[in-house]
């Protein structure tokens, strides 16, 4: 199918919106019922959200902040997942789109994903301290963990929330409030590294045997591997998750790496930057679908899985994620993935 039709996925799931809220100007909260198909998520996982704007397909990652059972008192009856997604003003899918996104209407899900999540071999240990150390929207999977952990019987494992943002731009503080009258053990730091707050004094009590995850910016998470490095902690009782822009490489050559999908069989290639993809291809002697090859006729798309490319006609950078683009006025700016 998706030789004759690019646009087609498989394992992908519909699901409906049942609402959205702004939680502040730039964060965005979705409530999503998913289709009964979708397998469970396990809390700390994220999915991949597509949607086709303007003939594109695009897609994006998403951390689910709410617990695989957790009831939500507006969507009885209702499998529900929240996603709470830092838009961009001048993002195409997150503020323009999902921002505007109507109450009743779909989108498309993957297939839970992700192992930033809490080991049962931990939960079955009451005595390890959990040490969840988040930025900014980094809170996001932890807010799904003690949601998830809040339903538990009698968890009895130490828990300590150091969460760093910017002045008045905590989220869900009131609901963390809950969860910390809820979970005894529970611990919450809000802080602001703008009045002097800092990871020294927040992880002064972080023992080698606490078990920490982190999720935040790239820069965070190696300032508090660095502060837990100092403090000897053991780098195997650590797990991770951090989101950075993309970083743009080339071989000494000037060429880009392409994984390539063609009809279910897959190629590692070798292109020219300077090329087009559609040029790039033939060169290997790869035929690809194209027409007016000036980017109107639209003969030449094909799902770019992963990797940015630069559009020839506008000079604008793609987002890293999968989307339609055209090969006849795409050039590799990055390592790539494509299916054609």
């Amino acid at each position: 199918m998706q030789c004759i039709k690019p646009a087609w996925r498989t394992h992908w799931f519909r699901a409906k919106v049942l609402g959205h809220e702004l939680l502040r100007a730039d964060v965005l909260q979705l409530d999503l019922s998913p289709e009964k198909a979708w397998p469970q998520a396990i809390a700390g996982q994220h999915v991949l959200l597509t949607v086709e704007i303007n003939g594109r397909l695009m897609t994006r990652p998403f951390s689910i902040s709410s617990a695989p059972e957790q009831s939500h008192n507006q969507y009885p009856k209702k499998r529900v997942i929240r996603l709470t997604i830092k838009t961009n003003v001048d993002g195409a899918f997150t503020a323009k789109f999902l921002a505007n996104i109507a109450t009743g209407g779909y989108v498309n899900l993957s297939a839970p994903q992700g192992e930033f999540i809490l080991s049962d071999s931990v939960l079955t240990e009451p005595s390890t301290p959990l040490w969840f150390v988040a930025a900014g929207s980094g809170i996001t999977p932890f807010m799904a963990m003690l949601n998830q952990l809040a339903l538990l019987p009698q968890p009895q494992n130490p828990i300590e929330l150091v969460y760093f943002a910017k002045a008045g731009e905590h989220l869900y503080v009131d609901e963390l409030m809950a969860l910390q009258q809820q979970l005894s053990q529970l611990k919450v730091q809000l802080l602001i590294r703008k009045n002097d707050d800092n990871l020294v004094d927040a992880l002064s009590d972080c023992t080698v045997q606490s078990q920490v995850l982190i999720c935040g910016p790239s820069q965070f998470k190696h300032d508090v591997d660095q502060q837990l490095d100092a403090m000897k902690h053991p780098r195997q009782q650590r797990q991770a998750e951090y989101f950075q822009a993309p970083t743009f490489t080339q071989t000494a050559a000037g060429e880009q790496h392409v994984n390539l999908t063609q009809c279910g069989q897959t190629s590692q290639l070798v292109l020219a930057a300077k090329d087009t993809l559609l040029s790039g291809l033939e060169q290997q002697g790869i035929s690809a679908n194209f027409g007016c090859r000036i980017g109107v006729c639209h003969q030449c798309q094909c799902v770019k899985k992963s990797g940015v490319v630069r559009n020839l006609r506008t000079g604008e950078l793609s987002q890293s994620g999968e989307q339609l683009i055209q090969l006849c006025i795409s050039q590799a700016v990055t390592p790539l993935e494509l299916e054609l």
